[in-house]
């Protein structure tokens, strides 16, 4: 008989998806192996709405609320559970579910959310647990409460903990509670202080924000950061022995305390290691790999080819010319996200692609300034050529945009043969992206299009998106540090596939010091970099599709390969043996083992 298990996730994305967490807990959700094995998910997050709005929105388009003390609603008789929280926390409590509908809308399920308003807790309950989370876990809320992204979620810990416990039956126990990045660790210290006989904790590491922060703050980045990693640890150095006191910040201090929790996931192999990089607490401490699922989506080669001859199209009206080579890069504006390394390969490509007389055009989509409305998109797209040209200020260039655009005007008026264009927009229909566009394409449309999607992250713990087109016969370019990587490898049985190419910013021409590596500025990056890049350009022209053909051949071996990383694989392999594995610990040790102290 398959075990079910109840489990609770704390996360900031409970009622819409903001980021990579949302993907994660809708390709979860909706997953048939993980409702197989899932009897309950109950989303916990704080409240992002305080307006006065239709009761029934606070959980989004497709929640529907069944108890509100906001707005006076309880269908299900709820408030004799919620009351006593409320008044003793002095907090308001919205409960309800919400319908989650994947990519494509063949797969759908359900979760309970509960939302818990927090600005106007009850201080003195507040400062009894923060005291108890100094005395016992070493956590100086003292130091970070100035921060809303630490003080919401201390302020969210304890009234969340009642109103789960309220909301669970005996044959829910143990609840599985996640801690979805370090938003949730506060609570989970309050189940660990309170709870371990009816909890048991999970910390599922989508990041590990310490090693984000010193990669993306040192002009080394990630060819610094993963080299003196792996030589601190080949001598039993931890991050703190190498960077420095760290626990002024919070989130360090919250991830390196994460050792407490039953069970840590890691998206990606570097992220599991840069966990254990965080103190000796972590050298026994077993972390487990579970992947993101990737879409598999079914694409033919007659699907592809319509998709390709928009996107040509498309091409053609903004260029003057029709290219030959379909480039793309859909991100966020951030620097770990590494665009100056999609210009570098291009500047190669650029001279390989003019001996064949060949030409190419790259679309970096990402924008840092929201949805520009459809009435300025086609003011700007008549007015000076949008997306082709920019000009600074909303609605056009904003932020991060204004430097990226700079460097690809700058790339554009010295190269002939490839073009590169800034999409500083979200979507990609004609009403988002201008009347040039075909009528009928789609976001889709540009995923099955593309020959070649960049993705080469200085930090990725594991990037979905890099590998959105790899089931639609697009060569996807990674770094070797993106967590997918060893998905890639996992799936292929180490054997490579000729969809994938990783390029590796990590690897050094000669032995060098971890000093010598904490001193290395920008030049030296660059020129590491420029040296990768040539070597990446130079696979891109061997692999790339140039007959339908080779382009079948690519869609075919993309297909065979997400086939085996779904998110249903990625439960039933990777996800259950731990649960199953944690909750026989705790019906096994019967009551309370005791609380683990200080981290």
């Amino acid at each position: 008989m398959t075990k079910r298990h109840t489990l609770a996730h704390v996360t900031h994305e409970a009622v819409e998806q903001l980021g990579g967490i949302g993907a994660v807990l809708e390709g979860l959700i909706t997953s048939p192996t993980y409702k197989e094995h899932v009897k309950r998910s109950i989303l916990i997050g704080p409240m992002a709405s305080h307006m006065a709005v239709d009761p029934q929105h606070r959980l989004g388009e497709e929640g529907k609320v069944l108890y509100s003390s906001i707005d006076g609603v309880d269908e299900g008789g709820f408030g004799g559970k919620f009351r006593p929280i409320e008044w003793a926390f002095n907090v308001k409590i919205v409960y309800g579910t919400r319908r989650f509908v994947a990519q494509g809308g063949h797969r759908d399920g359900e979760a309970e959310v509960l939302l818990i308003d927090v600005f106007q807790i009850n201080h003195d309950r507040l400062n009894v647990f923060k005291l108890r989370l100094w005395e016992t876990f070493g956590i100086d809320s003292s130091k970070y409460e100035k921060s809303w992204d630490f003080e919401e979620y201390v302020r969210l810990a304890e009234p969340a903990y009642y109103a789960l416990r309220a909301l669970l039956h005996e044959e829910d126990l143990p609840c599985v509670l996640f801690s979805h990045e370090f938003m949730g660790m506060p609570a989970v210290m309050q189940a660990i202080l309170d709870g371990e006989r009816e909890f048991r904790t999970v910390f599922h590491a989508h990041e590990c924000a310490t090693a984000r922060r010193i990669v993306e703050d040192h002009p080394g980045h990630d060819t610094m950061f993963y080299n003196v990693m792996r030589l601190a640890r080949a001598r039993h150095m931890h991050v703190e022995d190498v960077f420095g006191g760290l626990q002024e910040f919070f989130r360090h201090a919250l991830v390196s305390r994460t050792h407490l929790c039953d069970g840590i996931l890691a998206v990606g192999d570097c992220t599991r290691d840069e966990l254990k990089f965080l103190n000796e607490k972590f050298d026994q401490k077993t972390v487990d790999l579970v992947f993101n699922g990737i879409p598999a989506k079914k694409v033919d080669l007659k699907a592809k080819l319509a998709s390709r001859k928009m996107l040509l199209d498309y091409s053609t009206s903004i260029l003057g010319h029709t290219p030959d080579v379909l480039l793309t890069h859909v991100t966020r504006p951030v620097i770990s996200k590494g665009l100056w390394r999609d210009l570098t390969v291009c500047h190669h490509l650029d001279e390989m692609l003019g001996k064949q007389g060949k030409n190419g055009v790259l679309y970096i989509l990402t924008s840092a300034g929201g949805t520009r409305r459809p009435q300025d998109v086609l003011a700007m797209e008549r007015n000076y050529n949008w997306p082709r040209s920019h000009r600074p200020g909303y609605p056009d260039l904003v932020g991060p945009e204004e430097q990226l655009w700079r460097d690809i005007d700058a790339f554009n008026f010295g190269h002939r043969h490839m073009q590169v264009v800034l999409v500083n927009q979200f979507g990609w229909t004609r009403s988002r992206i201008g009347a040039r566009l075909p009528e009928k394409m789609d976001f889709a449309d540009l995923r099955r299009a593309t020959d070649v999607e960049f993705g080469m992250a200085t930090y990725e713990p594991f990037g979905i998106s890099p590998l959105e087109p790899l089931g639609c016969g697009g060569i996807c370019v990674i770094s070797a540090v993106c967590g997918c990587r060893a998905f890639v490898d996992s799936a292929t049985g180490g054997k490579g596939t000729p969809n994938v190419i990783t390029a590796d910013f990590t690897k050094l021409d000669h032995n060098r010091s971890i000093d010598d590596l904490k001193a290395m500025g920008q030049d030296e990056r660059d020129h590491i970099e420029q040296i990768v890049s040539a070597e990446v350009a130079t696979e891109i022209m061997r692999r790339l599709p140039w007959t339908d053909a080779q382009r079948a051949k690519l869609l075919e071996s993309g297909q065979a390969l997400v086939a085996k990383m779904g998110w249903d694989q990625v439960v039933a392999e990777s996800l259950v043996p731990v649960l199953d594995r944690i909750t026989a610990d705790a019906e096994s040790s019967g009551a309370t083992s005791g609380v683990r102290r200080r981290g």
